[in-house]
């Protein structure tokens, strides 16, 4: 239908025009499955993040050299090198969309469905230009790299402090798991726990701060209860060292979703006791979480980034209803840090609205 009828009004009510835009430029905003072309970013959101307006830019860049078992992120990705001008138009694309709300943000996120700081994905100077963009949005105050800890590197954070100085510069990693034979013999992770405080030893050194993610019920063979624990001594190790390294710290608590084609969906498939994870558990240890460790911010994340069907999430738990999601966006929001228990319904029959969940809470 077009936009407008032969006497040029408009086709749709104005309602359906603003919830039709709010669905998909707002946080249910869809991940682009085909790939862009070289000078479109993979995504982009402007998006609360504990409080905070955060810029988050996926870029397209030459994919992850790594294939965890956990993970289709590279299969969205090119197999070829995109030029550093691609990439920093990439981000020009970006605040050119964004250009009356550049004023607001306070932080920007810079992904690439990898590691930002892996010069075989993406170039120097391209990054580099990004990031005194960046320096010259005056409200941002903290710029979050994804990369694994191995690409950390003191002098390198220094060229990018030099090209936006106001800003505090983290790194955003996947830590995934505690467990060692998770991390190797289900994961395929290919990070073995010395790799990660050598990873830490460097953060500390640049003055940098982390953002870790955590999965909560890495091995689809794991009961509820064995996920529990787990996720909850995983963010004991990671918060000890980091207090120990005065590193301050947020944890992104993300529910482990069944992505479509990867060697761990193929595990669960293969599990006679698999079920995903209750997103009350998840709300649980994110809880507890804050309680033992104050010093540590903690996020619980939404999203299947676009790689799983609905069978493979949280939602498809039968102890799942959506107005769970009320309660975790104000959790992440920092309104809350304990959940109502009392006023919570957790064995309510989901709702018919448990495919629209809140899922604003990418990467």
């Amino acid at each position: 239908m077009s936009e407008f009828d032969a006497s040029g009004h408009p086709c749709e009510s104005l309602a359906s025009h603003v919830a039709r835009l709010y669905d998909f430029y707002g946080q249910r905003k869809p991940m682009r499955h085909p790939k862009p072309p070289p000078t479109e970013p993979h995504f982009f959101l402007l998006r609360t993040f504990l409080g905070e307006n955060d810029l988050l830019v996926i870029l397209n860049t030459k994919r992850c050299q790594y294939q965890c078992a956990f993970c289709r992120l590279p299969a969205k990705s090119t197999k070829s090198w995109v030029s550093d001008a691609d990439v920093v138009a990439q981000f020009r694309y970006v605040t050119d969309e964004l250009r009356h709300a550049l004023s607001i943000v306070d932080r920007v996120t810079l992904s690439n469905e990898g590691s930002v700081l892996d010069r075989r994905t993406l170039g120097a100077p391209a990054l580099a230009e990004i990031a005194a963009g960046i320096g010259v949005m005056r409200r941002v105050r903290r710029i979050e790299l994804e990369t694994r800890l191995e690409f950390v590197q003191p002098d390198v954070l220094e060229e990018l402090k030099q090209a936006a100085p106001r800003a505090k510069f983290a790194i955003l990693t996947g830590f995934e798991t505690v467990d060692q034979r998770i991390r190797d013999e289900v994961l395929k992770k290919r990070e073995p726990l010395e790799m990660v405080l050598k990873g830490l030893d460097n953060v500390e050194r640049t003055g940098a701060a982390l953002t870790a993610y955590v999965l909560f019920k890495p091995d689809p063979q794991m009961s509820d209860h064995e996920a529990s624990v787990e996720a909850l001594t995983s963010i004991d190790f990671l918060a000890r060292q980091c207090q120990s390294r005065d590193i301050d710290l947020t944890i992104r608590l993300n529910p482990m979703y069944r992505a479509e084609g990867s060697l761990w969906a193929r595990a669960a498939d293969r599990a006679s006791t698999y079920s995903p994870p209750r997103l009350t558990d998840v709300m649980k240890v994110a809880e507890n979480a804050v309680a033992a460790h104050r010093h540590v911010r903690v996020y619980v994340g939404l999203s299947d980034e676009g790689l799983a069907n609905v069978d493979g999430t949280y939602l498809a738990r039968k102890d799942y209803n959506s107005g769970l999601i009320k309660y975790v966006k104000q959790f992440n929001d920092r309104q809350l840090s304990k959940f109502p228990w009392d006023t919570i319904d957790v064995e309510r029959p989901p709702s018919a609205s448990r495919y629209e969940a809140f899922s604003g809470a990418l990467t």
